[in-house]
Parts: C-alpha cells; structure tokens; sequence
C-alpha cells in the first residue's frame, strides 16, 4: 500500500511481521494531547494513503491503548475513492484523563477486501431456518452462568 507523509511523522508499522494490523502514529508536530473521561477527539495521522481498488482501511484499537489507557478508535472506515489525510478519532471511556504525546502509538489500521454488493428489497428472506433464529444479543450466552453486580 502506498502511503504519503504529509506532517512529520513516522511511517506506519507492523509490531511484528505477522501483525495484522499497521500502527498509526501522533505526528511530531503536535502539543501533547489531555483526553478527559468521556472526550473525543481527532488527531490527524499525517498520513494519505492509496487504498488499493476493491479494499477499504479500516480502523481498530490497539490491544494496550484500549486496555492500559482505556482509548477507544471511531470512524473507522477508509474508503478507497479518500485521498485526504487519514484522522484517528479516539474516545475516552475511562474515569481518568489520558495524556497522548507526539510520537504514541494509537490506533491500528487492516487494509481489508470489500464486496460492493447492490441492495436488493425482497417481500421476504429464504433463508434455511438456524439454531439462533432472530435471537439478538446475548441470545447465545448460556444464562445459567451469568452473573450480575
């Protein structure tokens, strides 16, 4: 995938050759960032991309910013007709105030296939009845086990 700095910033990177996903970077030319409980905000990654034809790029949290820094990624789909800078929207869903610096690590990015499909308006669904059925959430826990604060 070709990318294009367009802020000083270093270049996105895998954790590991077999990381999935390519992380995301504060650019060197931005103050510290306070996220207070409950914020958002969004942080330009100073990074354009050329998403390839047939693909979007799609967001995720990073496992040690979700769980040590309570961070969470929104708007999390790259399009492949965006040519802008890509921006990270970041929400705090902890009780603390969170500090981002220059530099941090913060969300994570999977360039991933997408079947442009036409929706179809039909009278009714055939599909072969399942298990689950309509069931929503929770409809598969096993509620015996569940307990409750």
């Amino acid at each position: 995938m070709k990318v294009q700095r367009v802020r000083k910033v270093k270049l996105p990177t895998r954790g590991t050759p077999k990381s999935a996903g390519l992380d995301f970077y504060v650019p060197d030319d931005h103050a510290d960032y306070c996220i207070s409980p409950r914020q958002s905000v969004v942080i330009p990654s100073g990074i354009r991309v050329e998403v390839p034809e047939g693909y979007a790029l799609i967001a995720f949290n990073k496992s040690g910013i979700a769980v040590k820094k309570h961070l969470y990624v929104g708007a999390c789909v790259i399009d492949e007709d965006y040519q802008g800078e890509i921006h990270i929207h970041l929400t705090n869903v902890g009780s603390t105030y969170v500090y981002i610096h220059p530099g941090d690590k913060i969300a994570q990015f999977i360039l991933l296939p997408v079947l442009y499909s036409q929706v179809e308006e039909v009278d009714e669904l055939h599909k072969v009845p399942t298990e689950r059925g309509t069931g929503a959430f929770g409809s598969t826990d096993n509620k015996d086990n569940l307990k409750y604060c």
